[in-house]
């Protein structure tokens, strides 16, 4: 079947009225000023894809192409359609909002990279130019929303012939030695749109790993957070492992097979999976000194952080909790103010099915429950202010969890047992 040559009446079919009409608006608003307009990224490949996508992002060339292009079209467009420029970037990109969705705009660009890994320097350019920086053919499909050509596909690069045979290849052979970040979002394009690497595309990503390591942590982190934010996120980290990428960030770090099993042991208990229990679950094999290596690689943020250091501390604490016929109270002691995504992590990994079982309880039970009488009751009853308060709110607490006491009469009784002490 030949590519595909046109997406307009994908547009006029597939998507909301609302946003059909915008993009026909913006095009001839745009068409009217001297600036040529084109739908790019996500939403043209959804189309194709027969996937919904709502949020376009445009991009934008003027007759004498000017950083600022992208910018001055948005404010143009807000002004002309009751909207509002919510951010504007150094790199000519501007975000603007209307009608209840947002649109991204980007002048069109040319990047040049000092360094691997490094920010681009990036210049105004042409479309044809700006096509020619992608990541991936996939991501170069443009379509025109000129009035005169509505719709019409600009792929210079195969984009449309590779979606359908399902391939995901880069644009050239250094593509991942430009930008290391490309190699976490191929596994993660992967899987999501259901493509396979081509082999030279595989072949060089398995090259070119070790690039990784020059770039920063916060885009590693960037591009994790995305993963962790998919529908299924263990199919892109299994992909990301078997290209040999999270070595590059930590030397110990790896998605296990074990740690998609657990992931799916989970989902089946009916546990909501949070993007930062992928994370967890990634921390679970590190050792102390990895952790923290992990933690400044990443160049965490605090939950994050936390997340990492929590599962090793809880990892050292698991063969507290094998002691026989231990309590509830103690279990909670052990466990509680660490993250739920490391708990959790660990109730599906724990080499124990008894210590599972208590941190599930844990989770399910024991950490919401509280003593009925408050501080305030204690102070009713003749405790008097100081210490001694939260001395016995955390003595009624323990005999709930252990089932010493169940109401708040037993629990007055409690109380004044100690007063009278």
């Amino acid at each position: 079947m030949p590519a595909p040559t046109t997406i307009g009446h994908l547009i006029d079919e597939q998507l909301p009225a609302d946003l059909r009409e915008f993009l026909h608006t913006a095009g001839e608003h745009a068409a009217g000023e001297g600036f040529r307009l084109f739908l790019v990224g996500g939403m043209v490949r959804d189309l194709l894809l027969g996937r919904l996508s709502r949020d376009p992002d445009l991009l934008v060339q003027s007759a004498n192409p000017s950083m600022s292009d992208a910018p001055d079209l948005a404010n143009m467009l807000a002004k002309a359609l009751g909207g509002e420029v919510a951010s504007v970037s150094q790199f000519g990109t501007a975000k603007l909002r209307v009608s209840g969705f947002e649109a991204d705009l980007a002048t069109a660009r040319q990047e040049t990279y000092a360094s691997s890994g490094a920010l681009p320097d990036v210049t105004p350019a042409t479309i044809e130019e700006d096509q020619a920086r992608r990541d991936f053919t996939v991501n170069t499909l443009a379509a025109d929303l000129s009035p005169d050509a509505f719709g019409t596909l600009l792929d210079l690069h195969g984009g449309a012939d590779d979606l359908q045979q399902g391939t995901l290849r880069v644009l050239h052979d250094r593509s991942f030695q430009d930008d290391p970040t490309r190699l976490l979002r191929a596994a993660r394009y992967e899987t999501r749109l259901g493509l396979h690497m081509a082999r030279e595309t595989e072949a060089a990503a398995r090259r070119d790993a070790e690039r990784l390591k020059h770039v920063s942590g916060d885009r590693v982190r960037h591009e994790l957070e995305r993963i962790f934010e998919e529908a299924q996120p263990e199919l892109p980290l299994a992909r990301a492992d078997d290209l040999v990428l999270f070595q590059t960030l930590v030397s110990t770090l790896e998605w296990a097979p074990e740690l998609s099993r657990a992931v799916q042991a989970i989902r089946e208990a009916g546990h909501e999976t949070t993007p930062l229990l992928y994370l967890a679950l990634l921390s679970v094999p590190l050792a102390k000194g990895n952790s923290e290596a992990l933690v400044a690689r990443l160049n965490a943020s605090a939950p994050w952080a936390e997340v990492i250091r929590d599962t090793h501390t809880l990892r050292v604490r698991l063969p507290s909790l094998a002691t026989e016929k231990i309590l509830p109270s103690t279990v909670y002691a052990r466990l509680s103010g660490l993250t739920t995504e490391s708990i959790l992590a660990w109730s599906a990994l724990a080499p124990d099915q008894t210590i599972r079982g208590l941190l599930l309880s844990f989770l399910m039970k024991w950490q919401s429950v509280k003593p009925h009488l408050t501080g305030d009751d204690l102070l009713a009853l003749g405790v008097p202010q100081g210490p001694q308060i939260g001395e016995l709110l955390q003595e009624l607490l323990n005999a709930r969890l252990d089932d010493v006491v169940v109401t708040r009469d037993d629990e007055e009784v409690l109380v004044k047992d100690r007063i009278a002490g």
